[in-house]
C-alpha cells in the first residue's frame, strides 16, 4: 500500500512472489486432505467388521467424497491457512511498513462514520450481484453450477445447531479472513512492491477468481476482487476487505434460498441494477472516509 511503496515498484521484489499464497494455499489443501485420509483410513479400518476387502475399500472410497468429509478438510485447511496467513501479513507486510498488527488495523481515528454503511453496502450489493450472477447461468447453462461440497447448502435444520454454527462460522468469519489475508493483504501487497497498483489489482482479483469452484463463481469473484482490492488500497486497513468480504458472504447466505427473480425478467436485471449501485455507492462512502491525508492516492 502506500507506506509500503510510495506507489513506486520496487525492481528488486521478485516478480514472483506474489503467487507464494496461492501455492501455500494449494500445498497446504493437499497436506490436509493427505493427513485427513490417512486418519480416515485408520478409522474405517478399526471399525470395519465384515465383507470383503473390495467392500472396505469402496466404503473409504465413499468416505473421501462425502460432503462432510469434505467440508471437514475444507475447515481445517482454511483454519491452518488463515494462521499461516496471519503471522506472513505480520511480519512481510505491516512490520516492512514499520508498524505493529494494531496500528495497521486500527480504524477509530483513521476512518470515519461513513465506513460502517460504505462496508454494508459494499458487500450487501456484492452478494446480490453474485445472486444475479447465479440465477443467470441457471437460466442459461446450469450445468456450470455443478459443484462438490456447498457451505450453503450443507446449513440445514437436519444437522445439529452446533453443526449449523461451525458452518456458518466457517464461511462467514473464517473464509474471508484466509482469503483477505492472502490475496489483498499478501499478493496484492507483494504484486504492487513489482507495479503499479492497477496491474497488481488486477493479477490478484484474476488469481481470486481462478481458485473458484465454477464459472459463475470465478465471474463475481473476479469482480469482487477487483472491488476489495480497491478498498484495501483506499483505506490501508486490512479489516475493511475482511468485513466486507463477511457482509458478502451473510447476503449470498440470506439469498441463497430465495427465488425471487426466475420468472419476472423486471425483477431480474433489477437486481443486477440494485447490486451494483449498492456496491458503487458502498466503495464511495469508503473512500470519503479516509480521515488521515490521502490525496496522493490514485489508480
Amino acid at each position: 500500500m502506500n507506506e509500503q511503496n510510495n506507489n513506486m515498484p520496487q525492481r528488486g521484489e521478485s516478480i514472483f512472489k506474489f503467487i507464494m499464497p496461492v501455492l501455500i494455499m494449494l500445498a497446504v489443501q493437499f497436506l490436509v486432505q493427505l493427513f485427513a485420509g490417512q486418519l480416515m483410513f485408520f478409522y474405517k479400518g478399526y471399525t470395519y467388521t465384515e465383507g470383503t476387502y473390495d467392500d472396505f475399500v469402496m466404503g473409504y472410497q465413499n468416505a473421501l467424497i462425502s460432503d462432510k468429509f469434505v467440508m471437514a478438510e475444507s475447515m481445517l485447511s482454511t483454519f491452518v491457512l488463515a494462521v499461516v496467513f496471519l503471522i506472513w501479513y505480520r511480519s512481510a507486510i505491516v512490520h516492512s511498513a514499520n508498524l505493529s498488527l494494531r496500528q495497521k488495523c486500527k480504524v477509530k481515528g483513521v476512518l470515519n462514520w461513513k465506513i460502517v454503511p460504505g462496508v454494508l453496502l459494499t458487500g450487501a450489493g456484492a452478494g446480490v450481484f453474485a445472486t444475479y450472477v447465479i440465477q443467470f447461468i441457471t437460466q442459461i447453462k446450469p450445468d456450470l453450477l455443478e459443484t462438490g461440497a456447498d457451505v450453503m447448502s450443507m446449513i440445514s435444520a437436519d444437522n445439529s445447531l452446533m453443526v449449523n454454527v461451525a458452518l456458518i462460522i466457517y464461511f462467514v468469519v473464517l473464509t474471508p479472513i484466509c482469503q483477505e489475508l492472502a490475496f489483498r493483504g499478501l499478493t496484492l501487497g507483494f504484486a504492487e512492491r513489482r507495479m503499479r497498483f492497477l496491474s497488481a489489482n488486477i493479477i490478484q482479483a484474476i488469481l481470486f477468481g481462478a481458485l473458484s469452484l465454477n464459472v459463475p463463481q470465478m465471474i463475481y469473484f473476479f469482480a469482487f476482487g477487483l472491488v476489495l482490492g480497491y478498498v484495501y488500497y483506499r483505506t490501508e486497513n486490512i479489516l475493511i476487505p475482511i468485513m466486507c468480504n463477511m457482509m458478502f458472504c451473510i447476503t449470498r447466505l440470506v439469498l441463497n434460498n430465495v427465488d425471487f427473480i426466475s420468472d419476472n425478467i423486471v425483477a431480474f436485471f433489477l437486481t443486477f441494477l440494485v447490486g451494483m449501485i449498492a456496491a458503487y455507492v458502498g466503495v464511495a462512502l469508503i473512500k470519503q472516509s479516509k480521515v488521515t491525508d490521502n490525496t496522493n492516492v490514485d489508480m
